[in-house]
């Protein structure tokens, strides 16, 4: 079973406590968008190790990382919250954390943390191509994030 790239980021920012807004929304679907993984329960490409994981892809010297295949939905979110709150992702997810700030301003602070390598703005073009219909956000929202199994995330009842 999938899940979209848009309720995998609403369980993120549930999970980092943040207020749900359009914008933190949009700011994590255009990275899941960039990053365009086939990793199950990964949309972000994540590489914390957890529990049952097994390696999707391997990269870097003698292949010793991974992106990884998550057993479950949740252990996948989880890995994507503990990447997050590592030290060295704080320049982009301080931003996110701030009130009021727009998709954008976001997705620029994306290039200052190593996730996808120092300078990566794809994640901003993407979203300025939303703003400016050059690209349709309802469809890249939709797209799935590949797992199996249930989604364990509800919020009053449904879908988080």
């Amino acid at each position: 079973m999938g899940v979209t790239r848009l309720l995998y980021a609403r369980a993120v920012i549930q999970r980092m406590r943040w207020d749900r807004t359009p914008a933190r929304e949009m700011t994590l679907v255009a990275v899941m968008t960039g990053e365009d993984s086939r990793a199950l329960w990964n949309g972000m490409d994540t590489t914390m190790p957890m529990a049952g994981a097994t390696p999707y892809n391997s990269f870097g010297p003698n292949d010793e990382y991974h992106v990884w295949n998550y057993a479950t939905a949740m252990s996948g979110v989880e890995a994507t919250v503990a990447t997050l709150s590592q030290a060295n992702m704080r320049a982009w997810v301080d931003v996110i954390a701030l009130p009021r700030q727009s998709a954008e301003t976001m997705t620029l602070a994306f290039e200052r943390c190593p996730w996808g390598g120092f300078g990566d703005a794809l994640p901003l073009q993407i979203v300025q191509d939303w703003l400016t219909k050059r690209r349709d956000y309802k469809s890249d929202a939709n797209q799935l994030v590949y797992g199996n199994g249930v989604w364990p995330y509800k919020r009053n009842g449904k879908p988080a």
